[in-house]
């Protein structure tokens, strides 16, 4: 159970609402294409992003802002969150942890690009995870409202919009913001903590990206493997997970690595584990 203390101590950062006029301008296609994932796949896949998108709290909690996370002063509150939840070992339960983390940092960026090339800026001190105990267990927002744009963007006047030169700098400035100065770090911060290999982590930046894709490209007008195959190369983990439509037209994809959540005494493998791969 969460202590009365740890919820006084870590609830400051559920003040962080969006504070700014133009915020829910900002988000109106960002929660049309929610609203249309919704309809398609179910609440799961933005369930924990929906609170921010909103403008509303989400459910109280342990407040983890990502700057604490890449300095590491708190990363062990996250290693210890993941092994309180599911166990096992440190390594496994490290890895859930970020599997977990580095999904709910991404798929806001990737719903933003996917719906109207309009990007939150998500940098380790523009981010908040939060673990709960209420639905949603996970979720994530940004504090202050900033997105990167393109010039032909309706919003490109408005304070806290900064206006890129195309979409290769679109792109270049999502992965800047989103890996370089917030999961690098807090990836680096949970390797100096446990003992487990940066291959294994990225293979979850990966597959979070893939599934993203797979849960926000309905919404958008590309196909879900070109969308899933750019960003990958984006982010420079393409080599981790294979993309592809199945048989049946649909977009899937298969890792190259283990999260480790067969490790631990429960759980099964993944749809989409490259051990799974080897068993058939």
């Amino acid at each position: 159970m969460l202590s009365a203390a740890v919820d006084l101590q870590r609830s400051e950062v559920r003040k962080f609402l969006p504070q700014h006029p133009a915020f829910p301008k900002l988000t109106v296609p960002l929660r049309a294409a929610a609203d249309h994932v919704d309809r398609y796949h179910g609440p799961r896949p933005l369930t924990g992003l929906r609170p921010w998108l909103d403008g509303r709290e989400g459910p109280a909690g342990i407040e983890l802002p990502g700057s604490a996370l890449a300095d590491g002063s708190r990363i062990g509150e996250l290693l210890a969150d993941s092994a309180r939840l599911w166990g096992g070992s440190p390594h496994a339960s490290a890895a859930l942890a970020w599997k977990t983390y580095c999904y709910w940092a991404l798929v806001p960026a990737v719903l933003g690009y996917v719906s109207a090339r309009r990007v939150p800026l998500l940098e380790a001190d523009n981010f908040v995870f939060t673990v709960s105990e209420d639905d949603p267990m996970f979720s994530g927002r940004q504090v202050r409202p900033r997105f990167a744009a393109l010039p032909n963007d309706r919003m490109a006047t408005v304070p806290g919009v900064e206006i890129v030169a195309d979409e290769g700098a679109l792109l270049r400035r999502m992965r800047v913001s989103l890996f370089e100065e917030h999961l690098e770090p807090v990836l680096e911060a949970i390797r100096r903590e446990v003992r487990i290999g940066r291959r294994t982590l990225l293979g979850s930046l990966a597959s979070g990206l893939a599934y993203a894709v797979a849960s926000c490209s309905t919404a958008g007008r590309e196909p879900a493997e070109a969308v899933a195959e750019l960003l990958l190369e984006v982010f420079d983990v393409a080599d981790l997970v294979d993309v592809f439509t199945d048989e049946d037209g649909r977009f899937a994809y298969r890792r190259h690595t283990c999260c480790l959540a067969f490790t631990i005494e429960g759980r099964g493998l993944c749809s989409t584990c490259c051990v799974q791969t080897d068993q058939v």
